[in-house]
Parts: structure tokens; C-alpha cells; sequence
């Protein structure tokens, strides 16, 4: 029996800004409407500018997703939504809905359906501080540095490689002012 299809190319961002712990700016839903747990204003600008950065993207090695997955929007404790609303407009221009099965701290499940769920290319948004959970578990051993807090302007992408093994490398998004160019050092 031959190996399952795997991807050919995995992208994980962290969800677009959010509120502070205390005070402005305050997150709003899709509707503008005031809601704790969704994006600033900052953030949902950001969601809008990674629908070109993944459908007409700059650096030609990074392929436009035709698999998206995020938490879902209302789920258990600390499922917030931020990740789902920062990948709706893309969801829409692509016609793709998003897979909502996996909720955190089911990162080693969703990795598992992202390699066996056939070719193509997956974009998978989530909360920072366990997306190297994701990475570590899709390549089988701890590269992963943790995400910084503060960043909301990279993409760690995952390049299959001849003989089925991927590639780890970073991309600043360099969407909106102040996004920086440096990437996370690695161990």
C-alpha cells in the first residue's frame, strides 16, 4: 500500500490583534459590534490584507491554501474565535469553508488530519503560544521556537521535501506599519 497524499506546502499564522488585558482598543466582531474575545480593529485589517498576501502572494514560494483550519469560533474555554475571524475573508475569496473539528490542545490530532488529509495546500491559523505544538508535531521532533507574544506578522511554513520530510522557514507578512522584518531565532 502507498503513503496517503500529504501537502505540499502547510502555513501557520497566529490570529490577527487582539484586545489588551485592560482597556482600548476593544475587540469588534464581523458586525462591529463590541466583543471581548474578537479581533481590534488592527486585526481585522490584517485578516483583510492576508486574503492578496495568500491568494497573489509576493514570495512565489508560498502557495495560496486550498485547506484552512482554525479552533472554532464559540468553543470550550480559551477558544476565542480571534483565530477563525482572522481567516474568514480568505475562506470566503477561496469558496473554502474551515475546518473547524480540532479546538486547542488538540494540536497533535490536527496535525495528524493536515498530514493524512491528502495534497494540496493547508493554512492553518491558532493561538500563538501553541503553534509549536503544531510544527513539532508535523515534523516529528522539537525545532519549533516558541511564538513571541507580541508578533502578529509572521508565517512559519512547512515545504515537503523529496523523500516526504518537511522544511521548516519563516516569513515576515510585512502587511501593515510596523510589521517587522525579523524572524524568530531558532535553537
Amino acid at each position: 500500500m502507498s503513503e496517503p497524499m500529504r501537502p505540499e506546502q502547510i502555513a501557520i499564522i497566529r490570529h490577527g490583534e487582539k484586545p489588551p488585558p485592560f482597556g482600548p482598543p476593544h475587540g469588534i466582531d464581523e458586525n462591529g459590534k463590541p466583543h471581548p474575545h474578537s479581533l481590534v480593529v488592527r486585526g481585522w485589517q490584517r485578516a483583510g490584507a492576508l486574503v492578496n498576501f495568500f491568494c497573489a502572494p509576493a514570495d512565489r514560494a508560498l502557495l495560496c491554501p486550498t485547506r484552512l483550519y482554525s479552533p472554532p469560533r464559540h468553543g470550550t474555554d480559551g477558544d476565542h474565535g480571534r483565530p477563525n475571524e482572522t481567516i474568514l475573508a480568505l475562506a470566503a475569496k477561496l469558496g473554502t469553508a474551515i475546518d473547524t473539528t480540532f479546538v486547542l490542545d488538540q494540536e497533535e490530532a490536527l496535525a495528524n488530519r493536515v498530514l493524512q488529509g491528502g495534497s494540496g495546500v493547508v493554512l492553518i491559523s491558532w493561538e500563538h503560544k501553541r503553534i509549536p505544538k503544531i510544527v513539532n508535531a508535523i515534523l516529528g521532533r522539537e525545532i519549533a521556537p516558541p511564538w513571541p507574544d507580541d508578533r502578529y506578522d509572521l508565517v512559519w511554513v512547512l515545504d515537503l521535501q523529496p523523500g516526504g520530510a518537511y522544511a521548516f522557514r519563516q516569513l515576515p507578512q510585512l502587511l501593515l506599519a510596523g510589521d517587522r522584518t525579523d524572524v524568530v531565532p531558532t535553537g
